[in-house]
């Protein structure tokens, strides 16, 4: 479901840029959707590439994916790669890459961004870095929930740090899986109050502060976009 969910935020064009694509499964669907003409598929290492190679090959593929290995945008040239697509990571990887070489970020026309952790991260280093969320979806695999971002060049205020955390695109969207993301973490909070709420240990009492704070802007959130 990640994966095919990813594919479906790519656009049509001439190159894509897979960035860490481990098997390749992302290239794949693309390909065989006759999305782009071609593939780049990269791996930092040596291994998830080489079965990338054996997969592509197998599928039919190979012809039209050039493999490389390296760290991140550096075995791009600008200009090479119409989108790019940066996902199955760590959200702060996801912001270095993207921060290493804005020679290449400059020459793209869209990213398509699946972090694993600290989406919120990712959001708030977008907002501040001359980027903007063309549109967002949340999917769900075995119990947890991953936002997979379109993103193109531009400015897009945020009004609100909450947004960072709870996707305003997807709220506005009244999408099923956000309104179940934001009250499971509005149950998960309230679960770790029970647990904290009677200690007099300072940093547990601003703990409790911190997250009676965040289920009071998640619960004025559900007032505002009308979701159960």
């Amino acid at each position: 479901m990640r994966i095919k969910q990813i594919a479906d935020m790519v656009d049509e064009c001439n190159t894509v840029a897979d960035i860490g694509t481990d098997h390749g499964y992302v290239t794949e669907i693309i390909l065989k959707r006759n999305i782009c003409k071609k593939v780049i598929a990269t791996d930092l290492n040596k291994g998830p590439l080489e079965n990338a190679i054996k997969y592509l090959t197998l599928t039919g593929l190979k012809d039209k994916v050039e493999f490389r290995q390296g760290s991140g945008l550096e075995v791009l040239e600008p200009g090479e790669a119409d989108i790019v697509i940066i996902a199955g990571m760590g959200g702060l990887l996801i912001n270095k890459i993207l921060r290493d070489s804005p020679n290449i970020t400059d020459k793209v026309n869209k990213f398509v961004l699946q972090p694993m952790t600290a989406v919120d991260k990712v959001r708030k280093y977008l907002f501040e870095n001359g980027y903007k969320i063309e549109s967002e979806s949340i999917v769900k695999e075995y119990h947890h929930y991953y936002h997979i971002l379109k993103v193109v060049h531009g400015f897009e205020p945020i009004y609100d740090d909450i947004y960072l955390e709870i996707s305003q695109y997807l709220l506005n969207k009244k999408d099923k899986l956000i309104a179940e993301y934001l009250n499971k973490r509005i149950i998960t909070y309230k679960n770790i109050l029970d647990k904290i709420q009677n200690s007099r240990k300072k940093e547990l009492i601003e703990k409790s502060k911190l997250l009676n704070s965040k289920i009071e802007k998640y619960e004025e959130l559900k007032l505002i976009y009308d979701i159960r």
